[in-house]
C-alpha cells in the first residue's frame, strides 16, 4: 500500500519525491550560478564617484531635490493663506 499510483501522473510517491529532490537541487544550482553571476557583475560595473557621469547626474539630483522644495514652500505657503481665508470667511459670514 505504499506505493500508491497517482491517477494524474502515474507516479509512486517515491518516485515523485525522488523527482522532487532533482527538481530542488537543479533550481538551487542555477540560484548559485545566478548569484554567482550577478555579484561579479556588480564587482565589475561599479559607479565610480569620480566620473564625469556620476557627478552630473548627482548635480542634476541636487538641482531637482532644490526645485521641488522652493515650490513646496510656496505650496505649504499657499494652503495656509488657504487656511486663514476661510476662517476669516467663516468668522465674518456669521
Amino acid at each position: 500500500m505504499a506505493e500508491q499510483h497517482d491517477d494524474k501522473s502515474g507516479l509512486t510517491r517515491a518516485q515523485y519525491r525522488k523527482q522532487q529532490e532533482k527538481e530542488s537541487e537543479s533550481f538551487q544550482e542555477r540560484d548559485r550560478k545566478r548569484i554567482q553571476v550577478e555579484k561579479e557583475y556588480a564587482r565589475t560595473h561599479r559607479d565610480d564617484p569620480t566620473s564625469e557621469s556620476f557627478r552630473a547626474h548627482q548635480e542634476l539630483t541636487e538641482t531637482k531635490v532644490a526645485r521641488l522644495k522652493h515650490r513646496l514652500n510656496w505650496l505649504i505657503f499657499y494652503l495656509i493663506l488657504g487656511i486663514i481665508i476661510v476662517f476669516l470667511i467663516l468668522f465674518f459670514v456669521d
